[in-house]
């Protein structure tokens, strides 16, 4: 598989620079002029901060390369509330909210030095740069476009850093309130990477209550790390099928008691770790432990950041994401979507321009119901924002603005009457729009001469901005950005804090808003309060556990749902094995005359029950979408329902007694595996060598096969428990343990970092990061134990 150069992707740019040469005065904000302005808001947005005469904010030293994607995030340092940013030079700086002065640790004052250029947004070819303050130098220098993330627990910060434009060097950091370096973790890509880039241009969501951060890097690996220590969580990392720039969204999405992962992606044409993958994207949900637990493919990367609320109907959980602008003409080009926590679309928009900056969900109509509120990029002096029914993709209301929106708009109720108004970032200043109805009703740092502000003098925003409860008591705006100083050719980074007059600080978090990039300083992007899928209906991998079954076909579930069984039914032939859906809730169950049974959401495509059958039916498996299956017979025979294809069999080569079969990750091809250990490969499953090939004496005939879903690989189990690996790493075996009972079947969990079998007493065995949650080992059953499956 091949990655794409997003080296040179326009994640890295300024977007075609064209800043006035007068130096920035900013004043108060007018609203003259506007017009159709509700007379109900008309806000008064002050300056308050003041570093220099005639530029008013704090000036970073970090000329030429500004603050980009990097958006201010509120944090308490010993007491004092301050505000972090990260510019493109890579410093971190961490000032005081109220009046705009470095914080002690984070800084040391004035400065001249000129960063290096690499990653930043203009490279100057003359004059001089301009000084200002220094922030905290981030070791090695690697640009920062990730958003600083804030403990609940001890006030750390977390980003990334690098991008696409400087993808080698970063990765994940960790920082104490007072600016100093807690932790940082490099990116390690897996071999088959052409291209493995260790930069961190996602930010770090935080969640289980603080104690896991998680984003994707440059490279092909998503991680989750320890957030006391940096260093991976069981089950991560996750492949990525090429870069990630989304942010994930985080949060209990299932109702599990667990938090899960909503990550947008891209993808270029290959076949890696057993998948095919196209140009494009996706939309993934993982959940805490690195496992997937379903995936959308679209026609465009999706770098926009997801969010995650009660927006579908009866106040189910939905997904909305913008996607990018990387293959150009794709379908999925400036579109803004809605899923369903099970990644089913609910809806797509076609918006006009690129839709890479994160949508936010906020009640911009007082009427209890969340809107997806996106900005869009046509060019650099021109753009809309977009207010749309999350329910049904209806558009509210369109307002465009005289600037590109590469970044996440934020709302807050500025002026008490219930509904979210809109602040804008754009790459020719700030606009504020009456949330009901979207007319512009406030600009600033956008050069047109409101409030005392020299015409062709603009601040440029790439990023969101931050709103605050002030101490004042009125709603505070901490915008950061880049200017161009009079007459220079290059940019500098600037930070400023303006104040709504007469407005509430009570309102500043009010319900129904989105305050900040990722909606809070945990950047989790979830507005909890709805309603999570119910018992099976929700996917099993949303579950951390397994599910055996017996002969009888009684379930026994651990970790999972359960949705039913035939356990007293009386059946024509013993139950054989099962499959559960990777994508929903709910499993089938198999037997020997090929019957099928289906619970919770399986749906039933077919059997061979009603068929005379040349040897009887030994086991199945499921497609990744659970739109299908395929049944196994002990002379080879396969048989394919729903959307399983068929790829070929075993049934031609004579005298093979087939126990098994496993589908390859993307499910175009499956496995079969003799007792002898003789592995059979069709479709895209590839042969990874077999018992007999490698001479391998076996104690104990092999009962059965599972994937390696990271490495394309398989393991064999045989009777014995001992565990035989091709092309994936061995965690353990019970092959030198005396068993009471022989062992029957085996699951590899979701990431390939460990796996389960079972004995047909009910006995568990789990290796690796396979976790233990049960048996019916010891206990009195029926009937013996046939299969499992897991997650």
């Amino acid at each position: 598989m091949v990655k794409n150069a997003r080296t040179v992707a326009i994640r890295s740019l300024l977007a075609g620079l064209t800043l006035g040469g007068a130096c920035i005065v900013v004043g108060a904000v007018s609203t003259e002029g506007v017009s159709g302005a509700p007379a109900s808001l008309n806000p008064d947005v002050a300056e308050t901060w003041n570093s220099g005469a005639s530029i008013p904010g704090t000036i970073l030293n970090d000329a030429p390369c500004g603050v980009a994607e990097s958006s201010p995030v509120e944090f308490n340092d010993g007491g004092t509330a301050g505000v972090e940013v990260g510019d493109r030079q890579g410093n971190i700086y961490g000032l005081n909210l109220q009046t705009g002065a470095v914080l002690p640790g984070w800084g040391s004052g004035s400065g001249s030095a000129v960063g290096s250029g690499q990653g930043c947004m203009s490279n100057p070819s003359g004059g001089s740069p301009g000084t200002g303050v220094n922030g905290v130098a981030v070791p090695g220098n690697p640009p920062i476009d990730s958003t600083a993330s804030v403990s609940p627990s001890n006030g750390d910060l977390y980003f990334g850093a690098g991008n696409a434009a400087a993808p080698i060097d970063g990765g994940y950091y960790a920082y104490a309130p007072n600016g100093t370096e807690a932790w940082n973790q490099v990116v390690t890509n897996p071999a088959t990477d052409n291209a493995p880039d260790g930069g961190v241009k996602a930010s770090l969501p935080v969640s289980n209550g603080g104690s896991l951060v998680e984003g994707g890097s440059l490279g092909q690996e998503t991680y989750g790390l320890n957030a006391s220590n940096g260093t991976p969580a069981a089950g991560w990392p996750a492949f990525s099928a090429d870069s990630v720039f989304s942010t994930a969204a985080t949060g209990d999405f299932y109702g599990t008691g667990s938090d899960d992962f909503a990550v947008g992606g891209a993808s270029s044409a290959g076949f890696a770790l057993g998948t095919h993958y196209s140009d494009g994207g996706h939309v993934r949900v993982y959940n805490d432990h690195g496992g997937l637990i379903c995936s959308a493919n679209t026609t465009e990367e999706v770098d926009s950041s997801p969010a995650v609320g009660p927006i579908l109907p009866s106040g189910a959980y939905g997904i909305a994401t913008g996607t990018g602008s990387y293959y150009s003409g794709a379908s999925d080009e400036n579109t803004v979507k809605v899923y369903d926590t099970k990644c089913n679309q609910v809806w797509s928009d076609t918006l006009n321009g690129s839709t890479g900056g994160s949508p936010a969900l906020a009640d911009v109509q007082d009427n209890g119901q969340l809107a997806v509120v996106e900005g869009t990029y046509i060019n650099n002096s021109s753009g809309t924002v977009y207010a749309v029914n999350a329910s049904t993709g209806a558009t509210i209301w369109q307002a465009n603005v005289p600037g590109g929106v590469l970044g996440s708009v934020t709302t807050a109720d500025l002026n008490g009457s219930g509904a979210q108004d809109v602040i804008v970032p754009t790459t020719h200043g700030m606009y504020v729009l009456d949330g009901p109805t979207g007319l512009q009703v406030a600009n600033f740092d956008d050069g047109s001469g409101n409030g005392g502000i020299p015409v062709n003098a603009v601040y440029g925003f790439q990023n969101a901005p931050l709103v605050t409860a002030d101490a004042n008591g009125s709603i505070g705006i901490t915008v950061a950005g880049y200017f161009q100083p009079n007459g220079a050719n290059y940019v500098q980074g600037i930070v400023q804090h303006f104040e709504v007059t007469g407005s509430s600080s009570g309102n500043a978090d009010a319900a129904g808003g989105w305050p900040q990039f990722h909606h809070d300083a945990q950047l989790t992007g979830f507005v909890g309060g709805g309603n999570s899928l119910g018992t099976c209906d929700r996917p099993a991998a949303a579950r951390n556990g397994y599910l055996t079954v017996a002969s009888d076909g009684g379930i026994f579930a651990f970790g999972q749902d359960f949705c039913g069984s035939t356990g007293g039914v009386a059946l024509n032939k013993p139950v054989v094995g099962m499959a559960a859906i990777p994508g929903n809730g709910g499993y089938w169950l198999v037997a020997s005359d090929g019957g099928v049974f289906s619970y919770g959401q399986a749906q039933f495509y077919g059997s061979t029950g009603s068929l005379r059958l040349n040897a009887p039916v030994v086991g199945m498996a499921a497609t990744p979408d659970g739109g299908g299956y395929w049944l196994v017979a002990s002379d080879g025979g396969i048989f394919s329902y729903g959307n399983a294809q068929f790829y070929g069999s075993a049934a031609s080569v004579p005298g093979q007694d087939i126990v098994g079969m496993a589908a390859s990750p993307d499910g175009q091809g499956y496995w079969e595996v003799s007792t002898t250990g003789r592995v059979f490969a069709f479709g895209d499953a590839t042969p990874q060598g077999d018992a007999p090939s490698l001479g391998l004496h076996l104690n104990s005939p092999i009962v059965g096969i599972t994937p390696d879903p990271v490495t394309g690989g398989y393991w064999l189990v045989g009777g014995d428990g001992g565990v035989f690996s091709f092309s994936a790493p061995f965690f353990g075996s019970t092959g030198s343990i005396h068993l009471n009972q022989p062992v029957v079947a085996m699951q590899s969990t979701g990431d390939g970092l460990g796996y389960w079998f079972v004995a047909s007493d009910g006995g568990i065995f789990s290796y690796g990061d396979a976790p233990f949650r049960g048996s019916m080992g010891g206990q009195h059953l029926n009937k013996p134990m046939v299969g499992m499956d897991g997650f």
